[in-house]
C-alpha cells in the first residue's frame, strides 16, 4: 500500500487493524489522524499576534499585553503632530522655500529667496535664520529681523544669544545704513539691560 508524500502510512495502516477494529478504510484511519493534527491557521495567528510566541499564553490568560515600543514609528507619529502644529510652516512647500534661503546664502539670489519665504510664511521662527536674514542689506527687512531677534531672545540657548549678541554689534559698528546701525545699537541696549 502506498501512502502519500510526507506521512507515513505503511506502518500506520499495518498497525491500524490491531489497534481498531472499527477502522476498515484508510480514509477512517486518516480521520482519526486528523482529529488529532494541531490547526496549524490557530497556531500562525498565535505566532503573528505577538513576538514573544508562547509566552502569553503561559503569562496572562484572556489579557492583552502591549509590545515593545517601535521608537521609529512614535516618532514619525510625534513628527507629523508637530507639522500639523505648525500650519502652514510645517508643509513640504514650506521646507523647499526654507532650504532655498538657506542654499542661496551668500549669493546673488538671497535677497530673492528670502522676499518670497517672507510673502508666503513672514519671518522665520528660528534664530539661525534670522541671523542670515540681517545679512540681506534691506533696511525693511533687517529692521523686522531685529525686532524678532528682540522678541526671541529670552528663550534661545546661551550659544545662540552670544551669535545674536555679535550680530547685533557688528551691525552697529559696520552697517552702511545710519538706521540699521541706531536700531542694532538699541537692541543691543535692551537685550543687556534685561537680560545682563
Amino acid at each position: 500500500m502506498e501512502g502519500r508524500p510526507g506521512r507515513d502510512l505503511p506502518a500506520f495502516t499495518a498497525i491500524a487493524p490491531l489497534i481498531d477494529v472499527h477502522c476498515h478504510t484508510e480514509e477512517d484511519i486518516m480521520a482519526d489522524y486528523d482529529d488529532e493534527r494541531p490547526d496549524w491557521r490557530e497556531l500562525d495567528r498565535r505566532k503573528d499576534r505577538s513576538g514573544f510566541y508562547g509566552r502569553q499564553e503561559k503569562g496572562e490568560k484572556g489579557a492583552k499585553r502591549e509590545g515593545p515600543k517601535n521608537r521609529w514609528q512614535s516618532g514619525r507619529v510625534k513628527e507629523a503632530l508637530d507639522r500639523l502644529f505648525l500650519g502652514d510652516k510645517g508643509t513640504p512647500e514650506h521646507d523647499k522655500l526654507f532650504s532655498k534661503l538657506h542654499n542661496s546664502y551668500g549669493s546673488g539670489t538671497f535677497l530673492k529667496h528670502v522676499n518670497i519665504y517672507m510673502g508666503k510664511y513672514g519671518l522665520p521662527d528660528d534664530a539661525p535664520t534670522l541671523l542670515l536674514i540681517l545679512d540681506t542689506k534691506d533696511e525693511v527687512i533687517v529692521a523686522a529681523t531685529i525686532e524678532k531677534l528682540k522678541g526671541l531672545y529670552s528663550s534661545l540657548q546661551a550659544r545662540q544669544k552670544d551669535d545674536v549678541r555679535r550680530k547685533l554689534s557688528i551691525l552697529f559698528m559696520a552697517d552702511r545704513s545710519q538706521k540699521v546701525r541706531e536700531q542694532a545699537g538699541e537692541a543691543l541696549e535692551e537685550i543687556n539691560q534685561a537680560h545682563g
